[in-house]
């Protein structure tokens, strides 16, 4: 999962006969799908975990799409030498339902960010399991689906400038990343080569 297997989080299989919103006490959800689509890697980015506070929404209600739109901003902002923060990200996408889950998707902006992306994911509704709530450093909040959506997306004066001009120039794929890039931009932890470093 990531943390080079720290059992200390107790990550349990769960049974055929449970569903996601079953969590035991204690637990939270996640899916297969946001480690092998979405780039998700734990330790979680703190970019990740202030969007999962600030729309108070559970790793378990978030479509893996939806997720990877998350990780991709932050790679963009990453790669093109910025922080990404909640204020830009607003500007760009948008919480909105997906059929029982929530997801993350392209606001009405003049330019968008995401050229393609992988329509179906096949089976993965089914496929989680549970880990200690103690993996993410705040109670989780499973968010109820009358919750008014949105926000009122920020003015392009509120955004820096230079920041917007050079994201809003390299539309890209939604994908999942190779792990050294992930690396480089220091979203993942995942690297068992202490000599070399990883390279482009």
């Amino acid at each position: 999962m990531g943390a080079r297997n720290d059992l200390s989080y107790n990550s349990v299989a769960t049974g055929c006969d449970k569903s996601v919103d079953q969590c035991p006490p204690g637990s939270i959800a996640l899916y297969y799908r946001n480690f092998e689509f979405s780039n998700l890697r734990h330790l979680f980015s703190i970019f990740v975990l202030n969007g999962l506070e600030y729309y108070r929404v559970s790793f378990g209600q978030i479509h893996p799409q939806g997720l990877a739109r998350v990780l991709y901003f932050e790679v963009l902002c990453r790669a093109s030498g910025y922080d990404p923060s909640l204020l830009s990200f607003c500007r760009f996408f948008r919480l909105a339902k997906n059929g029982d889950w929530f997801t993350f998707e392209t606001s009405k902006v003049d330019t968008c960010l995401v050229s393609s992306m992988v329509t179906t994911l096949g089976a993965w509704k089914d496929r989680f399991f549970w880990v200690s709530k103690s993996i993410v450093p705040f109670k989780m909040i499973w968010r109820h689906p009358n919750v008014v959506l949105n926000e009122l997306e920020p003015s392009d004066s509120e955004l820096n400038s230079c920041f917007f001009k050079a994201i809003r120039e390299c539309p890209s794929r939604v994908q999942p990343f190779p792990e050294h890039l992930l690396v480089l931009l220091g979203i993942s932890k995942l690297w068992d080569k202490p000599d070399p470093d990883p390279v482009l």
